[in-house]
């Protein structure tokens, strides 16, 4: 309970945020991964990606995705992204295993959070060697998708660095609406969407999280291109649909939220109810 919007904010970013540095871990999990897999691939590379190296996860609901780069010409020329994903699969066939809904991972299922979406791809290099990107396997469509993980990372980074904490604390809020309404923007999508609206400062919490609604609206009723692909490609015109519905929702909540403490009466238990009936029950109740 929180008699200030400041203080209820803050009690609600401890309830969503996965304190701590869970990169120890992390590592271990890879490495371990990796040794398995050597059984059977020639691995040129690993790396952590996804939101816990990134500090944009939420506590209990993100899982660690790994990278693991294998030989091209040995493991992936002329075999569908399925293909790949069951080799995968049968190389760690003691272990307990199933592919990602998006059909770009194999999850290895831990007693212990989190759980390791492993992700086998192979790199595109340029004329000098650099890597330029990587291809990532979708079985659902049986294609390869081009992405740039680590430049992606560095994009956070540096974001966070020009708008401050708040930066990732609007993602992780995001993230959090997100998932109780529905879920049907990923994690990767809402973090391009923030790369795209927030460029300086974020001094002020709730104005930011009106204006992330507001102008990711038209971000999700049209294509958004980001570095090598498009973020929103696995959106369905259904749920691009229901989307831009409840964003628009949303939208309209967050600024009768803002103006209940900026207008002339600075209503805290008025603003406290309705970014509770925007954040579900992590967000407190005035009292």
């Amino acid at each position: 309970m929180a008699y200030t919007v400041d203080a209820a904010f803050n009690t609600f970013y401890e309830q969503i945020n996965l304190s701590g540095d869970y990169r120890e871990t992390a590592n271990k999990r890879r490495e371990r991964i990796v040794e398995l897999l050597k059984n059977d691939f020639e691995i040129l590379d690993s790396f952590g990606t996804g939101s816990i190296p990134k500090f944009t996860a939420l506590k209990g609901h993100a899982d660690l995705d790994v990278m693991v780069v294998l030989h091209f010409g040995k493991h992936i020329k002329d075999k569908k992204p399925s293909t790949v994903l069951q080799n995968v699969r049968n190389s760690l066939a003691e272990y307990r295993t199933g592919v990602r809904s998006n059909g770009q991972a194999v999850t290895l299922y831990y007693d212990t959070w989190p759980n390791v979406d492993i992700v086998p791809v192979s790199r595109v290099v340029d004329n000098n060697q650099n890597v330029t990107h990587y291809e990532v396997p979708n079985s659902n469509t049986e294609g390869w998708m081009p992405s740039r993980p680590k430049k992606h990372a560095n994009a956070i980074e540096s974001r966070s660095t020009d708008c401050g904490q708040n930066f990732r604390r609007i993602i992780k809020m995001i993230k959090h609406w997100n998932r109780i309404h529905s879920g049907y923007l990923t994690s990767y999508h809402i973090e391009v969407l923030a790369l795209d609206i927030f460029h300086t400062n974020l001094d002020d919490l709730p104005w930011n999280i009106h204006l992330f609604f507001d102008n990711a609206i038209n971000l999700v009723k049209s294509s958004l291109w980001y570095e090598v692909n498009y973020a929103d490609a696995y959106l369905t015109d259904a749920a691009r649909a229901e989307a831009v519905k409840r964003l628009e929702a949303a939208k309209a909540k967050s600024l009768t939220a803002w103006y209940a403490t900026h207008g002339a009466n600075s209503d805290h238990q008025a603003a406290i109810t309705a970014w509770k009936q925007i954040f579900g029950d992590k967000y407190p109740a005035y009292g």
